[in-house]
């Protein structure tokens, strides 16, 4: 497994490549912490390949199948209201850079500490696009900073990239067809606040210790 450059401190179990390239390299990773051989955890990492080697560029942490099954229908769910009209100013109140224009935003969880949100940009600076971000930030010194991101650029990307995630987690491929509501708790304000075990569903406790990723 020596093929995926994870931190040292991580023990990689299985992966499998999304695609990889001379200069890109996407996989999902179930890895175990050397501290905790008890906990296992997957994420989607990507890397690009510069002068120094393989550096991280992206890492989205999958803490549990709670946790996908959360995740999973929001995205679905994006992907099919890409027409529609745009979500409206609460969208702006995301700690999103403003090189970007977000046209729709679901939070998942937020805590005084933390907040996970699925977010569609229609628009990066100039360009038009159509992608799907999630986002994880951790408030720190009165500020909301970011501490990881996961970037869909298509539909096609994610039905992949789905499947293969699905695959790891062991989650039921009947549950495409979920879409979220608000008799789910999910569909809501974007800053509206849910219940504590939904936070622990989804933060390891190892991201708190990581630096933000530029």
């Amino acid at each position: 497994m020596s093929s995926y450059p994870v931190h040292e401190s991580l023990s990689v179990q299985q992966g499998k490549d999304i695609y990889r390239t001379e200069e890109w390299h996407k996989a999902v990773v179930q890895y175990q912490f050397e501290s905790d051989r008890d906990t296992l955890e997957t994420a989607v990492y990507l890397w690009h390949n510069d002068e120094g080697g393989w550096k991280r560029k992206n890492k989205y942490v999958i803490k549990s199948a709670e946790a996908w099954e959360d995740d999973r229908p929001v995205i679905n769910w994006i992907f099919d209201t890409l027409k529609e009209p745009p979500a409206g100013p609460n969208a702006g109140k995301l700690p999103v850079s403003d090189y970007y224009s977000v046209r729709h935003a679901q939070t998942i969880f937020k805590s005084d500490e933390w907040w996970k949100a699925i977010v569609h940009v229609d628009q990066k600076g100039d360009y038009e696009t159509n992608e799907i971000i999630i986002y994880l930030w951790q408030m720190n010194d009165g500020e909301w900073r970011r501490r990881q991101k996961y970037a869909i650029k298509s539909e096609d990307d994610w039905e992949k990239e789905r499947d293969i995630i699905s695959e790891f987690l062991r989650v039921p491929t009947e549950e495409y067809a979920k879409t979220p509501s608000e008799d789910d708790g999910i569909l809501a304000d974007i800053e509206s606040e849910f219940e504590p075990q939904r936070e622990e569903s989804h933060v390891s406790e190892a991201i708190s210790e990581q630096q933000n990723i530029t």
